[in-house]
Order: C-alpha cells, then structure tokens, then sequence
C-alpha cells in the first residue's frame, strides 16, 4: 500500500506543487482559527498539541508533507527533540528539500519560524492544511505513528498522549458528552427526589396528649 501511495503522489506532485506555490492570503485556510488548526493536527498526526508555537521545531510541517506525499521527506532526519532554534534548522533543511522535490516553490522563512513566534508558526500551518487539503488524496490512509517508529519523542508525540491503547483520541472533560440516562431510571430518580422534598417539608407531628385520667367505677354517694 505505501508503494501505491507513493506512485500516486509522484503522479500528481508536480501539480500539487504549482498549485501550492499560488496559494494566496484570501485562501480559506488562512482563516482557520487556531483551536482549528490544532483539532485537524492532531487528529492527522496523532500528536496532542496544546500551542502553535509547538510547530516551530519543524517536525510538524516535516510531518504534514509526509502525510501528503509519503516516502518523499526523510522523515528519519527529523530530530523530534530538538528544543533550541539551532537544532530546529536541520529540520527545515529537510522540510526545503521536500518541498524541492515534490515542486512546491515556496520560500520557508526559517529565521522567523524557529522563534516561534505565534504568528508566524499560525500563518505557515495555515498555509500547510491548505496544501494538504489539495494534495491529500494522495494517500487516505496514511499511518503517522510509523513514521515516528523508533524516534525518540516529546511526551505530546507519543501515542499515548494523544491516542490511547483503546483506539480512541483524548476526550476533553469539558466536552464529554454527558452519560444519556435511561427513561425509568430517570423516572425513579425524578420519584426519589419529589418524595425527599415532601418529607423534608412536611410538618412535625404534634406530641401526643397525655391520657385522660379515668373516672372511678364506683361513683361517690351522695349525703342523705
């Protein structure tokens, strides 16, 4: 399958290249919002970033490329640790040659990236999903944990950060659905609340009157 996936993309490259190349500030990427952006990376990549300025080691957009045209970034150069802007620029160097080689004539204005500044890391992963969502036909199933196989990672480019071993991505708490409940046992809780309220206002007893003392029997006899 990565055979075919590279043939694909070595056929249309050339196309999805120039028409990157054109890709203007107008384009709709470029109005992406930026908890966009990091929703659609991380789901693409199965990572879990948490900032833009995360992208400024070059990896991600190493990544993304790699994404669109599989086999075609030297994906085993890309230092994933890198945390200075000096070990950044190895990266570009190898997002430059991919960009070379798939025909994207684009300039990567590393000086800026690597400072990682937020809006310039915005502008470039803006400028990145739109070319993916160009050029992603490519190959629909691409597996980014492979490409990352045997790389030493930051803790948010490992699978278990992101995606754990049951399949699924991280659920954010704040947007977990909440558990649908059953209609009787809505029922019952409905029941066992309006009987609490009813007790809870429900007057005290009154003490109970004390016993009327009983009349004799026998009743006195009156003088004659």
């Amino acid at each position: 399958r990565g055979a075919e996936c590279c043939a694909g993309a070595m056929a249309t490259k050339g196309v999805h290249g120039k028409s990157a190349s054109a890709v203007g500030m107008m384009e709709g990427a470029f109005f992406v919002s930026r908890t966009e952006l990091l929703s659609w990376v991380n789901s693409l990549l199965q990572v879990s970033l948490t900032k833009v300025e995360q992208c400024a080691s070059g990896a991600i957009y190493c990544q993304i490329l790699e994404a669109c045209h599989p086999g075609f970034v030297a994906m085993r150069k890309v230092n994933w640790m890198a945390r200075a802007d000096h070990e950044f620029i190895p990266n570009y160097k190898v997002l430059q040659a991919a960009f070379d080689k798939v025909g994207i004539e684009r300039h990567i204005d590393v000086d800026k990236l690597i400072r990682a500044k937020y809006q310039d890391n915005l502008e470039f992963l803006q400028f990145m999903k739109c070319y993916w969502e160009r050029a992603r036909t490519a190959c629909e199933d691409y597996d980014p944990m492979a490409s990352r196989e045997m790389k030493p990672l930051p803790s948010w480019a490992r699978a278990s950060a992101a995606f754990p071993a049951s399949g699924g991505g991280a659920v954010d708490k704040e947007n977990a659905r909440p558990r649908a409940v059953h209609r009787d046992e809505g029922a019952r809780t409905l029941n066992a609340s309006a009987s609490e309220k009813v007790l809870s206002t429900r007057p005290a007893a009154a003490p109970a009157a004390a016993p009327l003392v009983a009349r004799s029997a026998a009743a006195p006899r009156g003088a004659n």
